[in-house]
């Protein structure tokens, strides 16, 4: 593929989102692909260099943050564009924008990250968490002006891609970490992509965390001289300091102030040496608050291989973040084999990494993050065997398995493009009509459901059928949430789509069946009335079938399938499901409802009417896809998952 990257500032590499992008770029030239960067201040092959872009104030602002803004060139970006698959753009600022119009001009198609959360920055101008209606006209401003003419966003984590459907944004959401790089490794790993064997941390020396020029370290203060007043009483000094890292931009989301509390809280601080990697605003107020608590405090930014030294001799990794997207300084910690303490902020979705409750701390606390550095302390044995286990959580978060999610992220745009192109073709325009029909029919289709068949057909199921409903509150939450659907249901009765209807109540499933019911003299209207759509028959009805369905998923309504495929009547074994149901929910990025349909036996002779037969419909819990998965793994995993949930549905009862 020839793939072009469209961001502001690609030379700056002290900034979270340039180092992620020159780390896809590198990746996915080295699995064959041509990679052009468009950006300000770029030279080379394949690199388009824009001008800088000044703005009022801003632009002052944003240098302090490491952030430049680029002023767009029409001839460059067409330059560019040319003879490319994909234009993947990375900041929703004006650059952006005017590439995604020049690309859909030259029918291009785009894809798009969400890097720039907004909470950074409401905490930046100093909002802090009273700027959360800001944050949501921020979240909504974005969607406006770019990314509701974009059809695939990458988001580094679920916490984010659940930000973003709450805010009403309707794209295909695809969670792809920013990736470790695998320079980030344990220390004890003896033979990696370099070579060679690599030191334990023991055999490094505390002096490597004073190698950045003129950073500057406070003394170990004599017992009882903290600053903390609460405190006066503390552990005994040790040969040896117990080394507490934390890494991230000097910024006040950041929260690096409440490790510096927690320490001078804590029983041991005379046995602790703290070290704070990166750069910011905030680094004279940071050193005022360590010289008042009395801590000794390592600041300075790093180089890629003094970060992983520093790394590998830390005892702890601490990250107190309010508000991250990813957090990909505290995954290559763990990557490192480094047991993290994490802030348990909603906003963050670092606190994802956490394996249990003794690695989050109360968002904020300085005193509960101190009895978290305490135990950690205090028990050695644990934190060993706890950091074996977060090197292995830390293999799914890889670069390499990055790259691979996000090749299939353009494959997927790629194919969309193509997929709306043949629905303006004569095929797959009138096939494209009977899945969404005429405005006049789905308005009628809307009157007929809601105030016809299902008052009729809930007296028809209750009364006549004599069927039950159980654990109707799934739906009542996810109504709440506004999320779609895959609903899927074994297939054992005439009518147990009205009892999937009923059970779903009051959203209004789209039904999906054979061609030939469509044509049938009576049955054939109401299965159009009601809004089915017919299953595929050819290549090209397939693409704009899951191409259509999975945008109403994405836009909050729900699809249900029969995955057994044939209808068996009263049929009290589960026969093997086809894959349509879960390559939809894993595509749409939407969970499964599993709905198991069960008989009951009623009694025989003169009582068999008042104790007829009975029908139960059960709901499932929710099954998400697993987001870390690449695609076909996700869907195998998936379909098991949900074969598992059904065995126990419609299982005996007692």
């Amino acid at each position: 593929m020839v793939i072009v990257f469209v961001i502001d500032n690609y030379g700056i590499l002290t900034n979270g989102t340039t180092i992620t992008a020159y780390r896809f770029v590198e990746a996915l030239k080295a699995r064959g692909h041509t990679v052009r960067v468009v950006s300000v201040g770029v030279n080379g092959p394949d690199m388009y260099a824009l001008p800088e872009r000044y703005i009022p104030i801003v632009s002052e602002i944003a240098r302090g943050q490491s952030v430049l803004f680029a002023q767009p060139v029409d001839r460059v970006l067409r330059e560019a564009f040319t003879g490319a698959d994909v234009v993947h753009l990375f900041m929703p600022w004006k650059l952006a924008r005017r590439a995604r119009r020049i690309a859909r001009e030259m029918g291009i198609p785009c894809t798009a990250a969400f890097h720039v959360q907004p909470e950074n920055i409401t905490y930046g101008a100093g909002l802090g968490p009273a700027g959360s209606p800001v944050a949501h006209f921020i979240y909504r401003y974005f969607r406006w002006i770019l990314y509701r003419h974009i059809d695939h966003i990458h988001c580094p984590s679920q916490f984010i891609a659940r930000e973003l459907r709450l805010h009403g944004y309707t794209a295909h959401l695809h969670v792809i970490s920013n990736g470790i790089h695998d320079f980030f490794h344990p220390a004890s790993y003896q033979e990696d992509k370099e070579g060679g064997t690599h030191p334990s941390g023991s055999e490094k020396k505390t002096e490597d965390a004073e190698r950045a020029a003129g950073e500057e370290t406070y003394p170990t203060p004599e017992k009882g001289t903290g600053a903390d007043p609460e405190n006066q009483e503390r552990g005994t000094p040790q040969t040896k300091p117990f080394t507490i890292m934390m890494v991230g931009r000097y910024a006040p989301e950041k929260r690096q102030d409440v490790l510096i509390r927690a320490i001078g809280r804590c029983r041991y601080w005379d046995r602790i040496r703290l070290i704070l990697a990166g750069a910011g605003p905030r680094e004279a107020h940071l050193r005022r608050l360590a010289k008042r608590y009395g801590i000794p405090v390592t600041f300075g930014f790093y180089k890629q291989e003094e970060l992983r030294n520093l790394l590998w001799q830390a005892d702890l990794y601490v990250h107190a973040a309010d508000v991250e997207i990813e957090a990909i300084a505290c995954l290559e910690a763990i990557a490192c084999g480094k047991v993290p303490v994490i802030s348990d902020s909603k906003k963050s979705a670092t606190r994802q990494f956490a394996l249990d409750e003794r690695s989050l701390f109360r968002h904020g606390s300085s005193r509960d993050l101190a009895q978290k550095i305490e135990y950690w302390i205090e028990h050695p044995e644990e934190r060993h065997a706890m950091e074996k286990r977060y090197y292995q959580r830390s293999r799914i978060f890889r670069l390499e398995y990055s790259v691979k999610k996000a090749e299939r992220m353009f494959e997927e745009a790629m194919l969309d493009e193509r997929i709306r192109r043949t629905e303006t073709q004569s095929e797959g325009r009138a096939y494209k009509k009977r899945i969404l029909k005429g405005l006049p029919t789905r308005l009628f289709s809307l009157v007929f459901y809601y105030l016809v068949a299902i008052p009729l057909l809930w007296l028809y199921c209750r009364f006549v059928l004599r069927v039950h409903f159980h654990n109707r509150k799934v739906i009542r939450k996810l109504l709440l949430r506004r999320e779609g659907a895959v609903t899927i249901a074994n297939h054992v009765h005439t009518l147990d789509s009205a009892m999937v209807g009923l059970a779903t109540f009051p959203r209004k499933p789209i039904f999906t069946s054979l061609p030939a019911n469509f044509t049938l003299p009576v049955a054939g209207f109401l299965v159009n009335i009601l809004g089915s759509v017919p299953i595929p028959s050819t290549v090209t009805e397939n693409g704009i079938f899951f191409y259509e369905l999975s945008r109403r998923l994405r836009r909050g309504r729900y699809v249900h399938f029969y995955p057994e495929g044939e209808l068996v009547q009263f049929d009290e074994n589960l026969r093997p499901f086809k894959r349509g149901a879960f390559q939809l929910a894993v595509d749409a990025q939407v969970p499964i409802i599993p709905i198991g349909i069960s008989f009951k036996k009623g009694k025989s002779g003169f009582l068999g009417f008042f104790f007829r037969r009975q029908i139960h419909v059960r709901i499932g819990d929710p099954l998400y896809p697993d987001v870390h998965l690449q695609r076909r793994d996700a869907l195998e995993d998936l379909g098991h998952r949900a074969w598992q949930a059904m065995e126990i549905l419609v299982g005996p009862r007692s």
